[in-house]
């Protein structure tokens, strides 16, 4: 993927591009699709782009105590979508809103002839789209369509293994009733179980360009990477406490490293379960429990005191985390399965064979001694991981300035005489630093 440096020169601006983006949710609170969405909106926002957010109004309040009072065209939530809600009828309430979404969005196209539009979320390769007129339409980046390791299926919901059983039907379904994704550039990140299941629902490869998921906080480029000298037996493990993420199988890992001790930052349902477990396997007193903090300016000075960072989700589509920990010079430790897949390979972190509990518990306690007690190669394993993560791109405005160029490859396929890098070029390098600034004060 093309990246370009934060302060690169560009040419005279020509004239502010007009672009429509849409996505359900756009928050901070929410996180995941909401939080990437809402870094979208506000980082073209501030390289110059004329840009229309098109979301619920259900954050609007949110979104006015940042100081969002413009530019946002909110859906409001009607009383059929309250009684789904109600009732429970979600995948109709799903329906409901997507419909008013785009709706909302067809409305913009028709008032103000923007030059692209671009769905920013829902991710999930199986949500419904309808088909927009008017404008080009990019959607994603998707991802999703992923499950547990085969070994480990007995730890996934019944939900999903239903929706994995219904995928096929659902898909067939879409492609007759929901044609948006048909006639649109898609964005992909999720791979090829993510590329298959698009194909499921009638779109095309030539359709799909695979695009890093999200970007990270700017600072972290700046950040001096994390050195590792001596003995250190201190790893943390950063996320949200649900089950899939498999925080349960690093406290069972300490049991075979008596001298690790575990910091676990996050919040989450699963919390009091890991206490509990924590206490039953005697290592309650080598564990420690912090909650999640948006200020991550001093979460990442913070993580300077760690060897390793472990992660053993087993069902993760993506990987934001994972990209913060690489640009960091922190070493990862991961299952090799989904999104940490995708991320690291054997020079860049310690990737697990997800072949069952027990050999990826033994797996991470053999990963730590490792790391704990040889620092030339957790040294090696933090540079090579920060070389990576620079050379791709990771942050926020390398990320966006990415997409760009996509968009401009999509014009120039539909014959538009319209160009948006050139157009942003001077607006980019005016506000380079200030990009760089809001989207670190949008993450913390």
């Amino acid at each position: 993927m093309t990246t370009i440096p934060c302060d690169a020169p560009f040419a005279p601006v020509l004239e502010r591009p007009r672009i429509v983006l849409a996505s359900p949710n756009l928050s901070r609170a929410m996180g995941g699709e909401a939080l990437k969405a809402l870094s979208v909106f506000l980082g073209y926002r501030e390289m110059g782009l004329d840009v229309t957010q098109v979301t619920h109004a259900r954050v609007q309040d949110e979104l006015l105590e940042y100081g969002i009072d413009s530019g946002v065209v909110y859906v409001q939530d009607g009383p059929v979508q309250i009684w789904l809600h109600r009732t429970r009828l979600y995948w109709l309430l799903a329906v409901v809103d997507s419909w008013l979404l785009h709706r909302a969005v067809q409305q913009q196209i028709d008032a103000s002839s923007p030059w692209l539009v671009h769905f920013t979320s829902p991710i999930s390769p199986n949500r419904i789209s309808f088909p927009i007129r008017g404008a080009p339409v990019v959607i994603g980046p998707l991802n999703g369509n992923i499950l547990h390791p085969p070994s480990l299926m007995f730890r996934e919901s019944r939900g999903k293994r239903a929706g994995s059983w219904l995928m096929w039907p659902v898909q067939r379904v879409s492609r007759l009733l929901f044609r948006g994704k048909l006639h649109a550039r898609l964005f992909v990140s999720g791979g090829e179980r993510t590329a298959q299941a698009l194909e499921l629902g009638g779109c095309r490869r030539e359709q799909m360009v695979v695009v890093l998921n999200s970007g990270i906080d700017p600072r972290l480029r700046d950040h001096p990477r994390i050195t590792h000298e001596g003995t250190n037996w201190n790893f943390v493990f950063l996320g949200r406490l649900v089950r899939y993420k498999a925080c349960d199988l690093v406290i069972r890992a300490l049991t075979r490293v008596p001298l690790a001790r575990l910091e676990i930052i996050g919040d989450g349902p699963d919390g009091a379960h890991l206490r509990a477990l924590a206490e039953r396997e005697g290592v309650a007193d080598r564990v420690t429990f912090s909650p999640y903090s948006t200020e991550r300016g001093a979460l990442f000075e913070r993580l300077r005191a760690f060897r390793g960072f472990v992660f053993p989700t087993l069902a993760e589509a993506s990987g934001t985390v994972i990209q913060e920990a690489m640009m960091l010079g922190l070493p990862a430790v991961c299952v090799d399965w989904g999104g940490p897949q995708m991320l690291l390979d054997p020079d860049t972190g310690i990737l697990i064979p997800p072949h069952g509990e027990d050999a990826i518990v033994a797996g991470l306690a053999d990963a730590m001694a490792q790391l704990a007690t040889d620092p030339t190669l957790a040294e090696d394993y933090s540079r090579k991981a920060r070389a990576r993560a620079e050379e791709a791109g990771y942050d926020w405005p390398h990320v966006l300035r990415a997409w760009i160029g996509l968009y401009d490859r999509l014009l120039e396929e539909i014959g538009s005489a319209r160009r948006i890098a050139p157009a942003l070029a001077a607006a980019i390098g005016t506000h380079a630093s200030n990009l760089c600034e809001s989207m670190s004060s949008l993450i913390g």
